[in-house]
């Protein structure tokens, strides 16, 4: 019988697409390749009978084309102070396999999952700033965009369609890098987006 979870987190994201994120539109991606990571602060939430609130954690996907052609690779990142019942939920609904809509979508589209990783997982959000990092994997750090002359902007996503978000904010990922595996990769200035998510089985519905 499927479990009944549904969670509400700060969440941030980022790739190696130009800021806005053609993907976010159904246009190709800005390189014709997808490389990119997020992370989810769980604000509350249950699984089953086990509460999520506070867990941390992050995942890594790349794929050589479109996503939607597949052919991808990807891990799961966990905080290793989640408690093992955490731990459990948080590795089922983020491989995909008590649905959760783009956990489900990303786990079938990958040819290679690499195994769950407890991990040391530093995250904060406080508006357009986002920093993560998990071990010495992976780190990533957003900030408000910018005009040349330097005043801040904020421009806003709304994308009822979304299946990572319905709203978020649009951020400058100024740095993010990866060390994991086959996911190598280090860029600077590239699409960042940060929100406040609700997720349930039938994937993100706030």
């Amino acid at each position: 019988m499927a479990t009944t979870w549904e969670f509400e987190a700060d969440y941030f994201t980022c790739c190696n697409c130009d800021w806005g994120c053609p993907c976010n539109f159904n246009a190709r991606p800005t390189q014709g390749n997808c490389q990119g990571v997020g992370a989810w602060r769980v604000v509350d939430g249950r699984f089953g009978a086990t509460s999520l609130a506070g867990v941390v954690f992050a995942a890594s996907y790349f794929f050589p084309g479109l996503i939607e052609q597949g052919n991808g690779i990807r891990r799961l990142y966990i905080d290793s102070k989640a408690t093992p019942a955490q731990r459990d939920a948080i590795d089922a609904i983020g491989n995909g396999r008590e649905g959760g809509g783009i956990f489900e979508l990303f786990a079938k589209l990958a040819s290679k999952t690499y195994p769950t990783l407890v991990a040391n997982i530093e995250f904060r959000v406080d508006g357009p700033t986002a920093f993560l990092r998990v071990d010495d994997i992976l780190e990533a750090e957003s900030e408000a965009l910018s005009y040349p002359d330097g005043s801040k902007i904020l421009p806003s996503f709304t994308l009822p369609h979304g299946i990572e978000f319905k709203q978020a904010l649009a951020t400058n990922a100024k740095r993010w890098w990866i060390r994991d595996e086959a996911m190598l990769a280090s860029h600077e200035n590239k699409y960042g987006a940060v929100s406040r998510v609700r997720v349930t089985r039938e994937g993100v519905v706030a």
